[in-house]
């Protein structure tokens, strides 16, 4: 599951940096005045580009929170991993919900492993807190920007505490 949080994260940062040159390219195409088709085609095709790596990444993201909850079903956890993934694309709900899908699953975590007596590392639900705050404030313009670099940093962190908790309890089951 490593490789696929890694290509993910490459692919939101090949996104943003495509996006950021169709902006460079389309300032600098309209301010020379050029006419013609092949400019406006260079800049559709860079910014569907953008947006297709986008999408491929975050689908990623919701890969691995499904696989997260799937692995700690056991009839004692506050969801299912359908409605994990699935809430999360209901508008304005999903800013409730992100709080119950990811800090939600480290807290559900934790408590499986406790009730379990498994030897896996536990997920730092502080981390996952701040991973859900920080997930609003990235969507509030100029708050973005303070919010974007630490989003980042602490999507990571969390996204491999996420597939060092999930890759532990499969190979606690391929054991036992």
């Amino acid at each position: 599951m490593v490789g696929g949080q890694v290509g993910g994260i490459a692919l939101l940062l090949v996104a943003a940096i495509i996006l950021v040159l169709s902006g460079i390219y389309s300032n600098f195409i309209l301010n020379l005045s050029l006419a013609g088709i092949w400019p406006l085609v260079t800049i559709s095709l860079l910014i569907l580009l953008g947006c297709a790596a986008i999408l491929y990444g975050a689908s990623i993201w919701y890969v691995l929170l499904y696989k997260a909850w799937a692995v700690i079903q056991d009839g004692n956890v506050s969801t299912t991993p359908e409605r994990a993934v699935g809430f999360i694309f209901i508008p304005f709900y999903n800013f409730y919900w992100i709080f119950k899908a990811w800090h939600g699953l480290a807290r559900d975590y934790n408590h499986y492993l406790e009730r379990r007596g498994l030897k896996a590392p536990k997920m730092k639900e502080g981390l996952f807190l701040a991973f859900c705050i920080l997930f609003i404030c990235i969507t509030v313009p100029v708050l973005n920007y303070v919010a974007g670099l630490p989003f980042l940093l602490i999507f990571t962190i969390t996204a491999n505490q996420t597939i060092d908790g999930v890759n532990a309890l499969l190979a606690q089951k391929l054991t036992a």
